[in-house]
């Protein structure tokens, strides 16, 4: 696969957005790994790692299960991040 990356606005409270989203991970028997620079991401076969910049978090996909669309994941991080 093809790394595929994307951009969400970066929250203005990101300690707390990262410990949520760490959370959700988690509770879903995923991994999550950083801190407010980057780090990464890893849950049901999808793997990734994300950087975070003065106005955006990025993220970029690496590995997933062939027959998931990127784009659902690129829907249900955005959820997490919400």
């Amino acid at each position: 696969m093809k790394a595929y990356t994307f951009k969400i606005n970066r929250p203005e409270d990101i300690e707390k957005t990262l410990a949520k989203v760490k959370s959700k991970i988690e509770k879903k028997k995923g991994s999550f790994t950083g801190d407010e620079k980057g780090g990464s991401i890893s849950m049901s076969g999808v793997k990734g790692s994300y950087r975070i910049t003065t106005n955006d978090v990025e993220i970029t996909i690496t590995d997933k299960p062939f027959i998931v669309k990127t784009e659902y994941i690129e829907k249900e991080i955005r959820k997490a991040f919400r």
